[in-house]
């Protein structure tokens, strides 16, 4: 096995292996039978042996390609492409250098700064998380209801009427991200025949996600209105981001929003709003989200709360009609059974003491900053090219010069520092 390990470059040079008394556990063999077996390793040099620190992969072990192709080969190999129903790999979707953190100048769209990362706070938060009381709810498993009521209550009562949605315990779920929620409606509520407007340009996995249960895909131009209504009644279902268009930045005038709620209910339509930095707007924060203006209950809004804070900790929510949310609850469950509950619980706490609030003010007002600066440094440098809708959100699209190809100057960028992404991704 452990010959095997090594052929194949499991075990690579100067790499430790298993202690022989571990390695006999492992195995249910006798030290004894280890011991030797490693001896016999060590007289052929592809062990050595280091006094109080055990045995190691020698450095000059070198790996025979014909033998190891043999041993790969000894079975008929699966072929797994042959086997794939789907292949997302083969979906166009947006690339992100893995160090794009290392650059001196990193415009990178969906990630807050991390300096300002409420550190402390959020501490305190998880430290109180981790008292007995606490602790005892978060320990469990809660496979049937998966959310922490008092993370429930705190969306209710702090999160969704600052966006004029009132809403009851079981018109909540929560998800491990907005893009969660996405693939679990698309999943449940949508076949092949049905056709799904999106927004064109839009969010490129909001269209991957829907070609994995249609190709009817309907795009929906963006104006300084928002999305437009031209092809959207040839839709089943329509994708849109009203508080702060994605990638545009552009929010949706009251008047387009009244219209596209007349449309789906004339059409017997649903709506599927993703409000996913509505939250960092530091304008246009008195128009309410589309989901209050709902009176027929069409559309189903999507929610983040860990995106403003820390993308990494994924965690989003779901509010629509309590037998949809029953649904896919159950759906969630056979998925991952619940989001972490630690961190629902920490969240709760972060939310409960004002602290969340607080973090969006201070990124209102970072935004706000950083926005003026660059409006500012457009005029001065670039005055041909316009932002979109620079109106304080986490990102800006900006239109360029007809003959500017943004790809290649991505890399002519990313060579001086500064990583930016092309709108052509």
């Amino acid at each position: 096995m452990m010959f095997s390990a090594l052929v194949q470059g499991y075990l690579k040079p100067g790499m430790a292996v298993p202690s022989s008394r571990d390695l006999a556990d492992q195995l249910g063999v006798g030290r004894n039978t280890v011991t030797i077996a490693y001896q016999q390793l060590v007289a052929e040099r592809i062990l050595e042996s280091k006094q109080r620190s055990g045995h190691f992969v020698c450095l000059n072990f070198q790996i025979d390609s014909s033998e190891s192709k043999t041993i790969r080969t000894t079975s008929k190999a699966t072929t797994w492409g042959a086997r794939f129903y789907i292949r997302p790999s083969a979906q166009r979707h947006l690339t992100k250098p893995s160090d794009w953190m290392n650059y001196s100048y990193p415009f990178i769209y969906g990630q807050p700064d991390a300096e300002s990362f409420p550190a402390s706070a959020w501490r305190e938060c998880a430290l109180r998380a981790l008292s007995a009381k606490d602790a005892s709810i978060w320990s469990q498993d809660i496979t049937q209801q998966g959310d922490d009521a008092y993370l429930i209550d705190a969306i209710r009562q702090h999160i969704l009427p600052t966006r004029g949605i009132m809403a009851q315990e079981n018109e909540i779920l929560l998800t491990v991200g907005s893009q969660h929620g996405l693939y679990m409606l698309a999943m449940l509520l949508m076949r092949q025949n049905h056709v799904i407007g999106v927004e064109e340009p839009g969010y490129p996995d909001a269209r991957n996600i829907f070609l994995l249960q249609t190709q009817h895909i309907v795009p929906l131009a963006v104006d300084h209105e928002g999305v437009t209504l031209i092809r959207a009644n040839e839709c089943d279902y329509l994708f849109v981001t009203p508080g702060r268009q994605c990638p545009t930045g552009v929010t949706m005038s009251p008047q387009r929003r009244q219209n596209l709620l007349q449309l789906a209910e004339q059409n017997d339509s649903i709506i599927i709003e993703d409000e996913y930095d509505a939250q960092v707007l530091v304008q246009n924060t008195t128009i309410p989200a589309l989901k209050s203006l709902d009176r027929h209950g069409r559309v189903i809004y999507l929610g983040s709360l860990s995106k403003p804070l820390a993308p990494g900790l994924r965690l989003g929510y779901i509010v629509a009609a309590p037998e949809l949310i029953q649904e896919l609850r159950h759906l969630r469950r056979l998925m991952l059974r619940h989001p972490n509950v630690f961190n629902q619980r920490v969240f709760a706490l972060f939310i409960d003491q004002g602290y969340y609030h607080s973090m969006l003010r201070r990124q209102h007002q970072l935004h706000r900053q950083r926005g003026e600066i660059l409006n500012k440094a457009l005029k001065q440098y670039l005055p041909t090219w316009k932002p979109y809708a620079l109106n304080g959100g986490s990102a800006c699209w900006i239109d360029t010069a007809a003959d500017i190809d943004t790809t290649v100057l991505s890399h002519y960028a990313a060579n001086l520092g500064v990583f930016i992404e092309s709108g052509q991704s």
